[in-house]
């Protein structure tokens, strides 16, 4: 008997995980993937001349994480390139697509992703299970 429903409850959970990553409704989208990258620049490169965020790689559809370059103005003969951030779009995590491991953190970023994940309907348990360490890292 205890045997017969932990395998339901494994059943269950795996099934959940696979049905979050499986349903394309449950992704961040493009544009919301760019709202959480800009959330997640500080204050000083928010206030950057002509900043924006633009999507590289593989379309969003085909990949866990959407790439984007984030540039500005720039000054003569200085770097025109913020940053380079990868968006995890079943999570709204954001990490760094250059500096390993590195995973964006603050207020106004964390207050953005809970609204998206309430959005996609995507629980503490459920989100704990299929969070990732980045691209970059090996799992």
């Amino acid at each position: 008997m205890r045997r017969s429903i932990v395998l339901l409850i494994l059943v269950v959970l795996c099934s959940t995980t696979a049905r979050a990553i499986d349903d394309p409704a449950r992704k961040i989208t493009t544009d919301q993937a760019r709202a959480l990258v800009m959330a997640s620049l500080t204050k000083e490169q928010q206030r950057l001349p002509k900043l924006g965020a633009e999507q590289y790689g593989p379309p969003e559809s085909s990949s866990r994480f959407m790439n984007f370059t984030v540039t500005w103005e720039g000054t003569r003969g200085g770097s025109v390139v913020v940053g380079v951030y990868a968006v995890d779009s079943y999570t709204g995590d954001v990490f760094s697509a250059t500096l390993g491991c590195y995973e964006f953190k603050n207020n106004r970023l964390k207050a953005m992703q809970a609204q998206f994940r309430e959005i996609l309907h995507l629980s503490r348990v459920e989100y704990n299970r299929i969070k990732t360490k980045g691209p970059l890292c090996e799992e």
